[in-house]
């Protein structure tokens, strides 16, 4: 089961930064998340096919993605319904720790 995840449209960190913005956006795009299914269709594993560039973003997608699967989702349009709020968590917190460097 190869599931795309859409490119999410991020509130700006601050008014002064949208390029940043865009920058991450653009990575966003790619990323292909994979999960592989046992013959009883149970979650095995979860990879990157394409990674957004960010180690902790593509670990946070697996894995929100393997808990959305796990609630029966198999659409892709509700997969990225239940994916896209952990995501936009994960890049405001990483967002926020930038700026606090």
């Amino acid at each position: 089961m190869s599931l795309w995840l859409a490119a999410l449209l991020l509130a700006p960190a601050a008014q002064d930064a949208p390029q940043e913005e865009i920058v991450v956006t653009a990575r966003l795009q790619a990323l292909d998340v994979n999960l592989q299914l046992d013959r009883k269709k149970r979650i095995r594993a979860c990879g990157i096919a394409r990674t957004s560039g960010d180690a902790g973003f593509d670990r946070t997608a697996c894995e929100a993605t393997v808990a959305c699967a796990r609630t029966g989702i198999i659409e892709a349009a509700a997969m990225r319904a239940c994916v896209r709020p952990k995501l936009l968590a994960h890049a405001r917190d990483q967002l926020a720790r930038e700026e606090q460097e």
